[in-house]
């Protein structure tokens, strides 16, 4: 098998030069490096992958970057993403940013420095700035949530719809007029297009300041640090980010004895498998998850085939699923 030495001799240079030529480093001219890149070829040289990927311009490696993979909602996206590109022949390098916006950027780089083919991201704070070393290098983007550029296709659930149909139902099944909306980042657009939903529904209903509003990280761990001063400000409803921030509210009340939905009613969103085994089953938007990732995954696909794609958004419909956390069966059998 050869070696950067075989390169090395045949072209007339050290083994450094032929390093930082096939890793894509500078301080080697274009000419020298085209000149090392055909001699690799000749000699078959492929041990080290990125020396590959320069020859054939394939890594076969796709960047999956997600805010939290411990959370349900992600890993469920992650998994559809998976299922696509698994049986096309990629290999996934997953980036858990763990909801840290200079980890992402870290990422970002090294996704570059690996030359993956394409990137699937799921960000809550990326901005088109951001996306710009991805753009420099020709790789391929595709969102997942938030529509971060007009120049990248983005697959996404309708959070604006979602929102503003469990507010609907709150208001005409469940009868809440004081509301706790314990959100996310608020410059994140799920927080955003959810709060926005809530928001428009309840002043259609002459409830404009029924809401009132506070933003955590959207965790479990959060959701239960933020339930006692949630209900401290005395709601009837608490409408949680997420199912993972409502388990972490609904353990809280648990635990001091604080009745759901007696004494206050719990809604999330997501639909994770957890929300509807808990004891008292969780109302929430069901998002259609795992398609979400297989939907970006095959975008992403297609836009790899395509030399000069155009960016495109797919939106899919939530669905509201009612279940008892918020009064409806005691409603129902009074």
């Amino acid at each position: 098998m050869a070696n950067i030495k075989d390169i090395a001799k045949m072209c007339g240079v050290n083994p450094a030069t032929v390093s930082r030529a096939l890793n894509g480093q500078k301080g080697v001219s274009a000419a020298m490096r085209d000149k090392i890149v055909l001699a690799a070829q000749k000699l078959s040289y492929s041990k080290n992958p990125l020396a590959a990927s320069l020859i054939t311009r394939h890594s076969g490696m796709i960047g999956l970057v997600v805010p939290d993979i411990t959370n349900p909602y992600y890993a469920y996206v992650a998994k559809g993403v998976s299922q696509v590109l698994d049986e096309a022949g990629y290999v996934i390098f997953l980036c858990d940013c763990d909801r840290k916006k200079e980890l992402e950027k870290k990422y970002f780089e090294k996704l570059c420095s690996y030359r993956v083919e394409g990137v699937i991201l799921l960000s809550l704070t990326a901005t088109e700035e951001d996306l710009q070393i991805f753009f420099d290098q020709g790789i391929r983007v595709v969102c997942v949530d938030n529509h971060i550029s007009k120049k990248v296709s983005t697959v996404c659930n309708d959070n604006y719809q979602g929102a503003c149909d469990l507010a609907e139902h709150l208001i005409t099944d469940c009868h809440s007029r004081k509301v706790v909306a314990v959100m996310g980042s608020p410059d994140a657009m799920t927080t955003i297009n959810r709060l926005r939903g809530y928001k428009d529904t309840f002043a259609a209903h002459g409830l404009d300041k029924s809401i009132e509003v506070m933003t955590i990280s959207s965790t479990y761990e959060e959701g239960y640090k933020v339930a006692p001063l949630a209900l401290a400000k005395n709601p009837d409803t608490i409408i949680a980010i997420n199912d993972t921030v409502a388990l972490g509210i609904f353990a809280y009340c648990q635990q001091h004895n604080i009745k759901i939905p007696d004494d206050v009613r719990l809604a999330g969103y997501d639909d994770i498998e957890e929300a509807a085994m808990i004891s008292v089953p969780l109302t929430t938007v069901h998002q259609r998850k795992y398609v979400l990732g297989q939907k970006a995954a095959t975008q992403l696909l297609q836009e790899l085939e395509d030399k000069d794609p155009t960016p495109i958004r797919i939106e899919l419909l939530p669905k509201l699923m009612v279940r008892a956390s918020c009064g409806e069966l005691s409603a129902h059998n009074s």
